[in-house]
């Protein structure tokens, strides 16, 4: 017992320390902002955050939990325990899911699983939502195979939580449930009728939160151009298929060169791709029978089709291009690479399970142990550039202290109106964050809703850029006084629009016009005192610059959607609540059940016991 004790926290080190390793930059006090991912200090609840904003509902549910979230603790405590939290779920998602395995191959399991291309890619473009979907796949399965398996003991409950947790992003939620819930109900499963419907109609419920808001936008399409931007991107020498296919095996092929490894492009990232692959082959049966055979096939099926869609989004075919935006809902797999995911779990699984079967021929025990050294960390050998934050791609800053005024400005005057914000460009560089490339945090900093550039502009393959139509109905018509230099005054208080917020230090140029017969407002200094302990502010320097729009400005209510949004929301708060209830009574059940057989057993083994007389 403490045998298995001391092997489980080695286990649970070497996944810790990989975690620690991959993220180390940003455990300095401060925010790690690149490209998606922007955390803000505190997040207000806005009709933009349960997406009744005119701009598809992208980041729904996820901006509504931090809004709540925020509310407790600051910004930079959540993102930080979702970056080492995703890290540490998938890590400790694959040990688990090799129980019965060698101590070796389990932490080798484990860090395959959480270091990766598709984790580092997706790590430096900030979309930590899906990579937590991600992290709960194992996991999801292994709940899936409890539920199956008979009489429900809160595994069920369990896995309901595991989706309510990955749908925080449309994509995850879909993928945890495409993955699990056919396991779970599907053919041969144990469970009641009533239970698999049930089940279902949770896991159903649970997506409405961003499928309602989806629903109900006026503009629900995709433009057709940002089909090819988004595909598949190879990162090997190889062109056509072969590179596709390459790339798509090795988990990598995010659309954003910006955010692919330096090491991907080499020769041993192909050395190592065929290795897995040809490993996987080898433990391919082996690990149908540590899976079972139910979710093996499942699991292999949801990893084929992964790997056809992203293939499919690598060719620019017209027929995928109609899917996507001509079938409702195809919209979700435009950034295909996303649903290589599956594909991803599945070779790290088979091919730990290969790496055993290969380490049990060897007749020599030297070689045998050099084999599994070489095992564990494979990995880092693989993929050594995401050490340091991918490179030193992520690491932690502090907001200037004019971004915490500014935010008063606008709380302590009760003027109506939303805010613009300039220069016109969906994406930023400031000097503050070493040029990293950043989503505006504008939008999710402001305590009013905001009207932002929300065009985005791709390079293609060829070092070409393609521009994706606006989707907010008031961002084309600001974009259209700003492309003509007329004053943003002549339209604004039309759109609802009080405030005009100027970012400093961008390449994008303003308009000479743009803020004509608007009226600088000062910002307030901001104590010292009453900034948050997250490091020293940068320089003081006039990052920001407010401005307010005179006259009337017409008020813009709450959309009429917000009451079936928000009921939405709230039973599916009340659902998880009941999940999280019935798993802890379950829990609690189990452990009074152990308890009662320990004592009946310590009673049973003292009646046994010899007295001693002959």
């Amino acid at each position: 017992m403490r045998q298995a004790t001391r092997r489980n926290l080695l286990v649970a080190g070497w996944i810790a320390g990989l975690a620690v390793l991959a993220l180390a930059p940003t455990l300095r006090a401060g925010y790690t902002l690149s490209y998606d991912l922007v955390f803000v200090p505190r997040q207000d609840l806005l009709p933009a955050t349960l997406g009744l904003s005119e701009a598809l509902p992208r980041a729904v549910p996820q901006d509504a939990v931090l809004t709540l979230l925020t509310a407790v603790a600051p910004g930079w405590v959540w993102e930080k325990l979702a970056l080492f939290g995703v890290l540490g779920l998938a890590g400790a998602g694959a040990v688990r899911i090799t129980r019965g395995l060698p101590t070796w191959a389990r932490a080798t399991a484990g860090g395959l699983a959480l270091w990766n291309p598709y984790v580092a890619e997706r790590l430096v473009i900030g979309h930590w939502g899906l990579l937590l979907a991600y992290a709960c796949l194992p996991w999801a399965l292994v709940a899936a195979r409890d539920v199956r398996s008979g009489p429900p003991t809160g595994a069920w409950a369990r896995l309901l939580l595991l989706i309510g947790l990955a749908s925080l992003t449309p994509t995850g939620g879909l993928l945890i449930i495409v993955l699990a819930v056919p396991v779970a109900v599907g053919p041969g499963s144990l469970v009641a009728t009533a239970r698999r419907w049930l089940l279902v109609s949770g896991a159903v419920l649970l997506q409405l939160p961003w499928l309602l808001p989806a629903l109900l936008h006026p503009q629900a399409s995709v433009d057709p151009a940002g089909v090819a931007a988004f595909g598949l991107r190879t990162e090997t020498p190889f062109d056509g298929p072969v590179g596709a296919v390459l790339t798509a095996l090795g988990g990598g092929g995010v659309w954003n060169a910006g955010a692919v490894p330096a090491s991907r492009g080499t020769p041993w990232a192909l050395v190592g791709t065929v290795l897995l692959v040809a490993l996987a082959v080898v433990g391919a049966r082996a690990t149908a029978t540590l899976l079972g055979w139910p979710i093996m096939i499942w699991l292999s099926t949801c990893a084929a089709a992964g790997l056809l869609v992203a293939l499919l989004s690598a060719t620019g075919w017209g027929l995928w291009v109609q899917l996507v935006t001509g079938v409702s809902g195809g919209g979700l797999l435009r950034d295909s690479q996303k649903v290589l995911a599956p594909l991803v779990f599945l070779i790290a699984i088979a091919a730990v399970v290969g790496a055993v079967q290969v380490v049990q021929r060897v007749r020599d025990p030297g070689a045998a142990l050099a084999l599994t050294g070489a095992a564990v960390l494979l990995p880092l050998l693989l993929l050594p550039d995401m050490v340091a934050g991918v490179a030193g791609r992520l690491s932690a800053v502090s907001y200037p202290a004019d971004w915490y005024a500014m935010r008063q400005a606008l709380q302590a005057d009760e003027r109506p109106g939303d805010v613009v914000v300039l220069p016109w460009s969906t994406f930023r560089r400031f000097t503050w964050n070493p040029g990293r490339t950043v989503l505006d945090p504008a939008a999710r900093w402001l305590p009013r809703s905001s009207v932002v550039d929300d065009r985005l502009v791709v390079a293609r393959p060829d070092g070409t850029y393609v521009t994706l139509a606006a989707e907010d109905p008031r961002g084309a018509v600001v974009g259209a006084a700003l492309d003509a230099n007329r004053p943003l005054l002549e339209v604004l208080p039309d759109l609802g629009v009080g405030w005009v917020l100027v970012e400093s230090g961008q390449p994008v140029p303003i308009p000479t016009r743009a803020l004509a017969g608007l009226e600088r407002v000062p910002l307030p200094t901001v104590a010292e005192g009453a900034l948050p302990p997250t490091g020293p502010a940068p320089a003081a320097e006039a990052w920001l610059e407010l401005w307010r729009v005179p006259g009337d400005i017409a008020a813009r209510p709450w959309p009429a959607a917000t009451v079936p949004v928000v009921a939405v929301d709230i039973t599916a708060l009340l659902l998880l609540g009941a999940s999280a209830g019935v798993l802890i009574n379950a829990r609690r059940g189990s452990g009074r059940a152990a308890r009662v057989r320990g004592r009946a057993l310590l009673q049973s083994g003292s009646a046994e016991q010899p007295t001693g007389e002959t």
